[in-house]
């Protein structure tokens, strides 16, 4: 081969390699704006190289000057791209979208004055150029040196600042691989330059040059390094292909159908590159040869790109299909006259066998018809052809017998991997089976046996060497791995975290894993430049390969299942990645079921509100510990703990605060308890604790130093600090008890107790407390049948006219006659009532009982007074008083007015709008209302104004301090100036003195009501001394 053909031959094979770099990074990912200027410069410098070759093989002067006038746009705008690529390499300011249009300008306006200078400077009728043949080829030389200066001063400054951006990039990057690369840049770049300025100027000046520009191929060292750190640092990530699914019946996976767009790309191009090469080798040099050439490499790279850019599967059969169409009579019209057309006839055969694997019953059909009409036309441009056959001719027979059997081995691999992938297909869908109906069955109890199950089959399937199942934790989706199957050797994720924002390891992937994308990384050196922390991480754990699967449950993505290959002998590209989504899709149904039995599990066991055990939970752990206590001698306590005021706090400042309030109090308990104690939430404001397995009396003394320390420091609820105090009652195993009711039962008598006694303290369970339960249990069991017996009873008071001392009234009163034990206060089983509810009942009965006992003595000729009857806080919160009062004045036939019914200062006070129409609703029936025990609780003025009563009770405790302490005094003044003004009446009760009397008349109280006149007693007892003595003018 001459030196002219073998300078020809390197640039058409750095013409070849230029396509096939600049195509390949486009298939990467099209839409990279680095990608697309690389491959720009990519089919920049393969137009030069492709002009090189044509000019260089010319057989005469004019078809060189033509080749070489085109070769401008090549070398003529090549530089500007390579700024380009360096500026987007480096991220640099110039490279944002808003400065986009300035710096094409800057970059490209140089380009588009050395085309247009060129194009009409080298114009032949001009004769500045002139080619020249030498042993290398042609060569160019100029009567005018202005250009020649003019591209010198363009490539000098681009190729400069192209050199000091790279310079600067290296300086400035403090990370040792961003450095690596820079300098990668550097090397490469520089010994092109040298080379280049070398051989396109020094040498060009020299009167006997004899060798044609290189720059082409002296240009490819920084273009291949460029195109490595792309390929290798994945400065651009490589999207997965969204290919439709693959239909039934066909034979091609997607990676096969890869790779055959592959194998006939490189067909065609090595058919290019032979076809240049038995050209010049013949001194064929026709435009018509050079343009075939050129239309084998595109329609190659334009073959290797169809998967890439065209999804549907048919678009791409369709598309391979009329490129096979075009190119097969474009290749055989050309070559039938040739000297070895009598081997040229096979070639639809090829195609035809191709067409096999697609099965693709048109494109078949189209390419048979193709092929006959083919040979019909040579039957009539040739109908007579004799050959000699020699060597040359030979090596064509053996060249296409090559190519025959490479095609052979094409489709014989593809259909063997087809039967591999069906086999493995149909082991995987065995696979599935067997884990679905394993994973019917999954519950709390098998979860982790049955997902280490599957993990480990996963991972032996598909050869990787670590398979893990990572949890999102909302709301700030922290990822935790919880189970994995590890390989030989393999070191654990298990327990790790790692999280979705910040500089956390692996934050890229699980930002994808959130968008619902699986995340494919066949190489760690191929990340994005934002997964630069990522790709040091993995490295570290010397990962190389991995797959990440999303988990989505209820449209919520709820975890990932993840795939490593640290061995680099192992590749993931036979992993199916619809087949690992199956697997997801069992570990969702499974997560999403056991979530919903831990929820339910949860609800049934754990209070919402504070997170701690609710009251069947405790139950149930008590009865545990109790059985072990029993079995360890060992002795229990159980503290039962409510909080002092808590009522108050959640009605001031409202139920929110109060359930916050909760909530921290749960977690101080939590935080002071040991690993064996249990608290939990009795309900309301009440807790229990559970301290097990004591030896001796302090640990459980020490346990209740530390519950009542949490209250040392104030709680903060809503940015407000509130100070409140707890109170608490022990019971301990097995002297207080043996079963867990009674343990807290005791323990809740001991907390009452520790209430009476102070609040804030600790009380322990004592035989006194548990006679005092007794004993309230046996009177509440005699108060249900009280009434039934007739043992309850009312005896009457009177209210007497402070100015005339005459009786104005009764207050009915309540009395309990036991036959055992006597007569009971009404402190002692009132209570009793309320608690047991039993007060309504027997409130409705005071009133009847009272409102006849009147109308009985209106009807003897008694004078007409009012009867007070007290109303309990049950009896005025009913719904039904109003017609309860309506029928007993009704059924005793007692005119409202004789009626008055007292209610208690704190249900008055009370701020809702209920006590408001309660009250209007009673004095329409036109009976009086009064407040008792006025002064005992807190009055709001401008409560007490809007109340619709007749008459304020101010309590005994102010009255019985006239005389012994002058506050009293005040404050029973200003009660009865406070009345006046309002317009109530006032009654003082517990008047026991004259001299109290004697204070109450001079304030003006309107009556009194007290042992100085009278004790309570009962009707028989008013008839006979209080109404026989006090009144003798009786109608």
């Amino acid at each position: 081969m001459t030196l002219q053909n073998s300078i020809s031959m390197t640039l058409y094979l750095t013409f070849v390699i230029y396509v096939v770099l600049g195509t390949y990074t486009l298939t990467l990912n099209k839409d990279a704006r680095l990608n697309r200027v690389f491959a720009a410069l990519c089919f920049c410098y393969a137009l030069w190289s492709l002009t090189g070759a044509a000019t260089n093989s010319a057989a005469t002067a004019a078809e060189a000057l033509f080749w070489r006038r085109f070769s401008v746009l090549g070398w003529g705008v090549a530089y500007s791209i390579f700024l380009h690529v360096i500026i987007l390499l480096r991220n640099a300011p110039w490279s944002q979208a808003d400065k986009k249009g300035l710096l094409l300008a800057v970059l490209y306006i140089p380009a588009l004055i050395n085309l247009i200078a060129f194009l009409i400077y080298s114009m032949p009728e001009y004769g500045h150029i002139a080619m020249v043949k030498t042993d290398g080829g042609w060569i160019s030389t100029t009567d005018a040196q202005w250009f020649n200066l003019m591209f010198l001063c363009y490539y000098l400054s681009f190729t400069y600042v192209s050199m000091l951006l790279l310079v600067r990039w290296y300086k400035k990057r403090k990370n040792s691989a961003d450095r690596t690369k820079a300098m990668l840049l550097m090397v490469s770049f520089g010994g092109a330059f040298f080379l280049g300025t070398i051989t396109d100027f020094v040498l060009a000046s020299q009167p006997d040059r004899w060798i044609p520009s290189l720059a082409p191929v002296e240009v490819i060292f920084p273009v291949a390094a460029i195109f490595y750190l792309i390929h290798k640092y994945g400065m651009i990530s490589a999207p997965d292909s969204h290919n439709d699914a693959q239909q039934e019946g066909m034979i091609l996976t997607a990676f096969s159908r890869s790779r055959l767009y592959k194998y006939i790309s490189f067909i065609l191009i090595v058919g290019s590159v032979l076809n240049f090469y038995g050209r010049i080798a013949n001194g064929d040099t026709r435009i018509t040869g050079m343009f075939l050439n050129f239309l084998l490499v595109m329609m190659g790279a334009v073959v290797m790109a169809i998967p890439y850019f065209l999804t549907s599967i048919t678009a791409q059969e369709n598309a391979l299909g009329l490129m096979v169409g075009f190119m097969m009579p474009v290749v055989m019209l050309l070559h039938f006259n040739a000297e070895f057309s009598n081997i040229i006839w096979p070639v639809p055969i090829f195609f035809m066998m191709l067409t096999v694997i697609f099965n693709n019953r048109n494109i078949f059909l189209g390419l048979g018809f193709l092929t006959l009409l083919l040979e019909l036309i040579f039957w009539l441009l040739l109908p007579d052809y004799g050959i000699l056959v020699d060597q040359r001719l030979y090596c064509y027979r053996l060249l296409f017998y090559m190519i025959g059997i490479g095609l052979t081995a094409i489709i014989t691999q593809i259909y063997v991997l087809r039967l591999k992938e069906n086999s493995r297909q149909d082991a995987f869908q065995k696979m599935i089976a067997k884990l679905s109906a394993d994973f019917v069955t999954t519950n709390r109890d098998n979860f982790e046996e049955k997902v280490n199950r599957l993990l480990e089959q996963s991972g032996l399937f598909t050869g990787t060497d670590r398979v893990y199942l990572g949890r999102f934790s909302p709301p700030d989706n922290i990822v935790v791995y919880s189970h994995e199957w590890l390989g030989d050797g393999i070191k654990s994720l298990k327990g790790s975290i790692e999280h979705a924002q910040g500089e956390e390891q692996l934050s890229w992937s699980v930002s994808q894993i959130l968008k619902n994308d699986i995340v494919y990384i066949p190489s760690v050196d191929r990340l994005p430049a934002e997964a630069e922390a990522e790709q040091l991480a993995l490295k570290k754990q010397k990962v190389r390969s991995r797959i990440l699967v999303p988990i989505q449950s209820n449209h919520r993505i709820i975890g990932l299942l993840g795939f490593d290959v640290l061995d680099g002998r192992k590749g993931l590209r036979g992993i199916n990645r619809d087949w690992l989504q199956l697997l997801a899709n069992i570990l969702a149904d499974a997560i999403a079921k056991v979530d919903a039995e831990n929820d339910m599990n949860y609800l049934a066991y754990y209070d919402p509100l504070t997170g701690i055990p609710n009251r069947s939970l405790f139950f149930r752990r008590l009865e545990q510990a109790i059985d072990l206590a029993r079995k360890t001698q060992k002795s229990l306590g159980v503290i039962f703990f409510d909080l002092d005021g808590f009522k108050e706090i959640n009605d001031t400042l409202g139920h929110d605060w109060g359930d916050q309030l909760l909530s921290r109090i749960g977690k101080r308990l939590t935080d002071c308890l040991g690993h064996v104690d249990l608290v939990g939430r009795f309900g309301g404001d009440e807790f229990l604790i559970m301290v097990p397995q004591i030896s001796k009396p302090s640990e459980l003394e020490r346990m209740a130093e530390q519950v009542m320390s949490i209250f040392h420091r104030p709680m903060l609820v809503a940015e407000q600090e509130l100070y409140l105090s707890g109170s608490g009652g022990i019971a301990v195993y097995p002297q207080d008890g043996e079963t867990v009711h009674t343990l807290i039962k005791n323990a809740d008598l001991a907390m009452y107790a520790a209430k009476k006694s102070g609040k804030g303290r600790i009380a322990y369970c004592s035989g006194k407390m548990k006679a005092a339960v007794l004993e309230k249990m046996t009177l509440t069991t005699s108060l249900h049948q009280a009434l039934a017996k007739g043992e309850l009873l009312l005896h009457y008071q009177p209210q007497i006219c402070a100015s005339t001392l005459e009786i104005n009234g009764f207050e009915a009163l309540l009395r309990w006659q036991h036959p055992e034990r006597g007569l009971i206060s009404p402190e002692v089983f009132i209570p009793l009532a309320e608690q047991s509810g039993l007060i309504s009942g027997i409130g409705e009965w005071v009133l009847k009982t009272a409102c006849a006992q009147n109308k009985l003595w209106q009807d003897q000729g008694y004078k007409p007074v009012r009867m007070g009857v007290n109303l309990s806080v049950e009896q005025f919160r009913s719904s039904n008083l109003e017609r309860i009062i309506k029928n007993c004045l009704a059924e005793t036939g007692l005119k409202p007015q004789y009626l008055e019914l007292e209610i208690t200062e704190g249900v008055a006070m009370i701020s809702s709008q209920y006590v408001i129409r309660q009250l209007q609703a009673l004095k329409k029936l036109g009976l009086d209302l009064s407040i008792d025990d006025f002064g005992t609780a807190f009055s709001s003025m401008n409560r007490l104004k809007n109340l619709p009563v007749d008459r304020i009770k101010i309590d005994r405790q102010f009255v019985w301090g006239i005389g012994v302490k002058p506050r009293d005094e005040v404050l029973v003044t200003v009660m009865i100036d406070l009345a006046r003004e309002l317009g109530l009446a006032v009654t003082a009760e517990g008047v026991e003195t004259a001299e109290q009397l004697a204070f109450l008349q001079t304030q003006g109280c309107d009556e009194i009501q007290g042992f100085y006149f009278s004790k309570p007693v009962s009707a028989a007892a008013i008839e006979a001394e209080i109404y026989a003595r006090q009144f003798a003018g009786i109608n």
